[in-house]
Order: C-alpha cells, then structure tokens, then sequence
C-alpha cells in the first residue's frame, strides 16, 4: 500500500480552503484526509513527511505538452528532423525522460498533444499500473487534420501519406474521431487554424463549421473532450460555434469570441510558455534570427489575449506547449509565471494548474487534495504562495500516487538535467 501522512505544512486544497497547521493523509495511493492537523486520523507505523514551513499543494497538471520530442538539449534538433529521424522506441524513450522532468518540477499529470505510433498510449496505460514512475498521462493518440492544414504541412509534400494523416469532409472527420477512440484517446485535437510551420499562416482557418461540429459531435457521444489548435481569430471562431471544449493557444483572440467562450464555458489553453522561450533564447534552441522575428507578433498577441480572456471570464487552464528543444520539459514553472506578471494571483496562477486543469479535463481526482483525488501532492517553499518563482527551486518534495519519489528524482538527476 502507498500510504503517507504529510505533517504540520499549510495545505493548499484551492484558493478559498487552506489549513494553516494541516494535514495531508493519502492511503492506497488516495487522498484520505486533508484538513486541520489531527493526529488521530494517521494509522500508527504510516511514513510521515514534516512538512513545517512549508506549503502542500496539489501535484500540478501541464494541458498542453508534446510528450515524445527531443530531451537531449546538448543536441538541438529541429522537430521536423527529429520527427523524420528518430524511430519510434527512441521517441518513446525521449518522452519518458520529458516525463520524469515535468514530475520533477511538480507536475504530476501531462494532457500530451499526440505522436502518432510511438507508444504513449501504452506509456500511460504502464504508469496507470504503477508499472513505471512517471507522471499521470492522458493522451490524444494524433491530431485531426486536414489536406494543406497545420500538421500535414510539418511533413514535406514528398513524404508519403498514410491512414490518419488528414481527414476531410464531415464523414471523414467522424471516422477520425472514431479510430483515434478505439486506440485509446482520452481526449481528441483537432487543428483548426493554421500555425507558424513553414509554407503556412497563423491567420488561416482551418476546417469548416461543419467538419468541427461532426468532430465535436462524435466525441462528446463517446465522452471525450476536443481541443481545438486555433491560432487565428476565424479559427476561433468556428470552434467556438462548433462547440469544442478548450482553445489551444488562441493568440487571435478578440473580445467577442472572449465573451462567447466564457458563456459557452470553453476554456483557454494559453501556451505564452513557448513564445516566450522562443523569444528569449530562440537562436541558442535551434531557430534563426527569421525565425524568432516571424513568432514575434503570436508572441505579442498572445499576452493581449490572455488579458481580454481574463477580462471577460474565459476559464484559464495552464499549458505551456512543452516541446524538445524550444520550450524544454522541467521548466513548466515558467508559465505560471508569466501568468502572475501578468495579472493573475498566484492562487490564480496555481489554481489554473489545478482546479480549473481538473475541470477542463473533467477529472475531479486529479490536480486536487480532496478526499478521493490521486494522492499527488508537492511540499514547497512556505514563500510560494506570495512568490510563484519558489517553484524553480523551492520543491522540497514530489509525492506521486502516495509515493515519496523526491530521492529517486534526486539519483536520476544526472538523465534529467536541463
């Protein structure tokens, strides 16, 4: 049994619920008790984890990663390379060291954005059985596509082909939804605009209401949720009609969609993470001077939008568009900084990776504290929750499941080091 009593910290169960002299009791890998400190509720001869000064949080949830993408940041590689030049079981191993990263920096659980035939399915099914250590993962198995959108242009018009590649036309895109569900999806992407890859624009929609509205469909009559890739404004705006769940990135975003997206309850993925890095140390990760001046307006657009969305009430979950060598795994913390530089509170900051994560994920037992939730759980810094920047180095423990993996992080420091 995986069963830990966490001691005399704070514990964090959301904005509006903390206990200043608590405790966090996970039994069986479930969180049993969290509350004011009673020393009653803790079988004798349970480990326990003096958390005195300290703040216990939920284990935080990233929505948005690329899970199987370069890891090896002495060796930058651009995506479109390693997509073309790494088989799949190398894939598999790079998203596993991606995953060990995330977890280190308290990220217990990753929404991962699908790479297709490289096993992160049964990654997550192997951690699901506590077969392996490695954050909680819920995956879609590819993206949805359509001919000339934004995915099939990362390959170039020589490579050839295969099933799944592109879908078009509303039966065609309810087929998709259809096999990526039977392999397992626990959510699905569809791409509806364009993105900065090369021969493409960010301002192009793609797919049709209609195309959305079948996927949309389909999906919801199987209970998965649909993240939509929408950069430009009309992209957004037929998602929104079309009734999909969350807007990935959504750099585009004008005051009307905002209002809508906030009554209609879809949520907001904003990913600044990734610009950022781009912006910051873009050449030195593998992208030219071109390259970091062409994402410099989806950079500045998106702050924009983040404050029209906080603005009108869009729920805000936290995704950082975590991706090999331009926006590396282990630094999610960067995100919820930006987030708190730029309006947000850090219970806001912190509750955007946790409660309204578990919402938009629609799973209740994740990112929580609450009786029932998977026992994930960081003990952080006691200054974290005036300072989101603690969480670069203020981790002073990861639970995972009930587990206290904070010494095996520690000896796999050497395979994760950034």
């Amino acid at each position: 049994m995986s069963e830990i009593a966490i001691e005399h910290g704070l514990v964090w169960v959301g904005p509006d619920e903390t206990y200043s002299e608590g405790l966090l009791y996970i039994e069986d890998g479930r969180v049993s008790y969290a509350g004011e400190y009673k020393a009653e509720v803790v079988r004798p001869g349970v480990a326990r984890l003096d958390a005195s000064g300290c703040v216990v949080l939920p284990g935080l949830v990233d929505c948005h990663v690329h899970l199987t993408t370069n890891s090896d940041h002495e060796r930058i590689l651009p995506s479109d390379a390693f997509r073309g030049q790494k088989s799949g079981p190398e894939k598999l191993l790079h998203g596993y060291r991606n995953s060990l990263r995330a977890l280190r920096s308290g990220f217990t659980t990753l929404r991962c954005m699908g790479h297709r035939g490289v096993g992160e399915v049964e990654l997550r099914d192997m951690v699901a059985d506590e077969l392996i250590v490695a954050p909680n993962l819920l995956v879609a198995p590819w993206w949805i596509t359509m001919t000339n959108g934004h995915g099939d242009l990362f390959y170039p018009p020589y490579t050839p082909r295969r099933e799944w590649d592109t879908a078009d036309g509303v039966d065609a895109c309810r087929q998709m939804v259809r096999l990526q569900a039977r392999s397992g999806a626990d959510f699905i992407k569809v791409m509806a605009s364009g993105g900065m890859s090369k021969g493409e624009k960010p301002h192009w929609p793609n797919y049709s209401v209609e195309e959305l509205t079948a996927i949309v469909e389909e999906a919801h009559d199987m209970d998965l949720r649909v993240a939509a890739h929408a950069l430009s404004l009309e992209g957004i705006r037929r998602s929104i009609e079309a009734g999909v769940d969350s807007i990935e990135h959504g750099s585009f975003l004008d005051e009307e969609c905002a209002s809508e997206m906030a009554q209609k309850g879809i949520f907001l993925v904003p990913t600044l993470a990734f610009n950022d890095w781009c912006q910051r140390e873009g050449t030195a990760r593998g992208l030219t001077e071109a390259g970091v001046e062409s994402l410099r307006e989806a950079h500045d657009r998106a702050l924009e939008s983040f404050d029209i969305a906080r603005s009108a009430g869009v729920k805000i979950a936290m995704g950082t568009d975590s991706s090999g060598s331009l926006c590396p795994f282990g630094a999610h913390y960067r995100e919820l900084e930006l987030y708190v530089e730029h309006g947000m509170s850090v219970n806001e900051a912190l509750a955007s990776a946790t409660d309204v994560a578990s919402e938009l994920l629609d799973r209740p037992d994740i990112g929580s504290l609450r009786p029932g939730s998977i026992g994930d759980a960081l003990v952080v810094d006691g200054t974290i929750l005036s300072d989101i920047t603690r969480l670069r180095q203020g981790i002073k423990a990861v639970v995972r499941s009930g587990r206290d993996v904070t010494g095996y992080l520690e000896e796999s420091a050497a395979l994760l080091t950034l």
